[in-house]
């Protein structure tokens, strides 16, 4: 575990990092301390080896604070450090903390470590920012084991901190938690460099499978593998199955049971480790990523492990989250995972050409150092807009989410014509032709997430008319939908998945019409847009420096777009 790896490199072992004691560093003003599983406070150096078996923290915590500690004093402190109000004085004047990942097994092995760790994060609340980064939906783990700390936890994270997440599926799950905003910033690949893509060629056929394996998610493991297995279709082939060394023997009983199912598929075992990781996917044909979906805790997985399959060169055979289907134009992404399995095996070329264009996608939407930047930018500003504006005597920013239907955003003043959605209520129920709750030059923001396409064409210009009123001048407004040209490739390239109305259509016909699953007149959509027509749209609407940016809300890109325009700060 890090805390023993650290304390053996503090201690003079042989691999040891260009890091030192914090209390040798000095005082420097404006610190980070990223709290996480160590013996003592170590001062990051930007050449520092820092290493954890929880890639969450590899990811989340140490990747951005080699890169951050280039331009500030950044530590790493344990909780226990936390102890008192002056605990961080041996630190630094520290100006942000961060609560990393904590694996659930620590937090069941000593909830009253983590309590304490909740009082001093109270007591300290107003003298430094806090934020508190989650990669998992605690409180949903907790109800489907019966550990309701988990919940308390996270619900106590949320009223203290600002939180951070690595996807959108899980800043939706969170968002009622998060009292103090919500970020979204994604983890960053990890493997040093990309592979040649190769489609798949072996006799027998190499199968990849890499990650944590417990008594947890055994069942959901095996299952998406068997049926990963189903579409070799009695060819023999051969599972490298990479875990942690200490999961050897739920390893070994996963084997028997595929052995079963699957006479031709033999299985090795590989220990894991991240060069191990990058090894394996270097040497299989296909990498299989199954995940639990059906269950709130296993859908709001981060893209890291499709990412890394991207990254190494081989096309991945993924269950349907919504992180995955994001990149599902980069790898085959469904339920049946046999099926994709066949048709990988079938379509090499079109495996490698998918793979091609998802490294060009994934080296320049998770770079380390693109990474690095988000945290930047948050760290930049306050976190917490609204309680930063009142404490300096200002006027609180106003947001207004508009059309917000089930998706009620923390620090936004939620707004929709639907009384309730998917059990959620907005703060304000309004017709959105006609914002009458609202002053004219009264908002900071107005953000729209897939709700110009449920108007009609004809009265589009004079809705976004009325959204400008309320905004102040130089006031945002900010419009995410579907990206007609991205739709209208999809269903060319692919013409017979993309014409059906399941999950198939989320990238064509859902963009055309919206889901008929809503089997609401309110869902379906009137017009659809590209950049460039929603852009003179928004600028007949007065709106001025109008552009695109990365969609941030529902499959970004290139399903989605946003474009961002400005109310003029003089009229005229």
């Amino acid at each position: 575990m890090l805390r023993s790896f650290v304390s053996q490199l503090l201690k003079g072992g042989s691999a040891r990092p260009a890091a030192q004691p914090a209390a040798a560093a000095g005082r420097e003003p404006g610190a980070l301390a990223y709290v996480v599983n160590v013996d003592e406070p170590v001062r990051v150096d930007p050449g520092a080896e820092l290493y954890s078996e929880l890639a969450s923290v590899r990811l989340r915590a140490f990747v951005p604070a080699l890169h951050l500690a280039e331009s500030r004093p950044v530590y790493l402190v344990p909780p226990e450090l936390l102890a008192t109000d002056t605990a961080l004085d041996a630190v630094a004047p520290v100006e942000t903390l961060v609560v990393t990942k904590f694996s659930t097994a620590d937090l069941l092995a000593a909830p009253e470590r983590f309590e304490a760790l909740l009082a001093w994060l109270a007591r300290a609340r107003g003298r430094i920012r806090l934020v508190a980064d989650l990669s998992d939906n605690y409180a949903a783990i907790g109800e489907a084991t019966g550990q309701p700390f988990l919940g308390r936890y996270q619900a106590a994270l949320g009223e203290l901190c600002v939180l951070t997440v690595a996807c959108e599926a899980l800043r939706a799950e969170l968002a009622p938690y998060a009292k103090r905003g919500i970020h979204v910033i994604e983890d960053p690949y990890e493997s040093p460099q990309a592979r040649p893509p190769r489609g798949p060629r072996g006799d027998p056929a190499r199968l990849c499978w890499f990650g944590q394996l417990g008594t947890a998610n055994l069942e959901s493991v095996a299952r998406g593998l068997a049926r990963a297995a189903g579409g070799l279709r009695g060819r023999a082939a051969e599972l490298l199955l990479v875990t942690h060394e200490t999961r050897r023997e739920l390893a070994a009983a996963l084997a028997e049971l595929l052995l079963r199912a699957h006479p031709s598929l033999a299985t090795r075992f590989v220990p894991w480790s991240p060069e191990a990781t990058w090894r394996a996917i270097d040497d299989c044909d296909l990498v299989i990523l199954p995940q639990e979906h059906g269950e709130r805790w296993g859908r709001v997985k981060s893209h890291n492990r499709l990412v890394e399959a991207i990254r190494g060169g081989r096309i991945a055979i993924a269950s349907p989250i919504p992180s995955y289907l994001e990149l599902a134009d980069y790898a085959w992404v469904g339920d049946d995972l046999g099926a994709g399995v066949a048709w990988a095996l079938d379509h090499p070329d079109e495996a490698v050409a998918r793979i091609r264009a998802g490294q060009e996608r994934v080296a320049a939407r998770f770079s380390p150092e693109r990474i690095a930047a988000e945290w930047e930018r948050l760290l930049a500003g306050s976190g917490e807009p609204s309680d930063a504006a009142a404490a300096a005597g200002g006027e609180a920013v106003v947001r207004l989410n508009l059309g917000c239907g089930d998706k009620i955003l923390p620090g936004y003043v939620n707004v929709d014509v639907a009384a309730s959605r998917a059990g959620k209520s907005p703060d304000v129920l309004c017709d959105l032709h006609a914002l009458t709750p609202f002053e004219s030059d009264s908002a900071d923001e107005v953000l729209a997430v897939h709700v110009v396409e449920h108007f009609w064409r004809w009265e589009v210009v004079d809705v976004l008319r009325e959204w400008a009123r309320v905004l102040k001048p130089g006031g945002r407004m900010i419009l995410e939908c579907p990206n007609l040209l991205a739709a209208c490739e999809e269903l060319l390239r692919n013409p017979v998945a993309g014409a059906g109305p399941g999950q198939e259509g989320q990238r064509t016909m859902w963009v055309f019409y919206g889901d008929p699953a809503w089997r609401d007149p309110l869902m379906c959509h009137r017009w659809n847009y590209t950049p460039q027509s929603l852009g003179a749209i928004m600028a007949e609407a007065g709106l001025v420096n109008v552009r695109q940016e990365p969609a941030q809300f529902k499959l970004r890109e290139p399903r989605d777009m946003r474009l961002v325009g400005e109310k003029p700060r003089t009229r005229g």
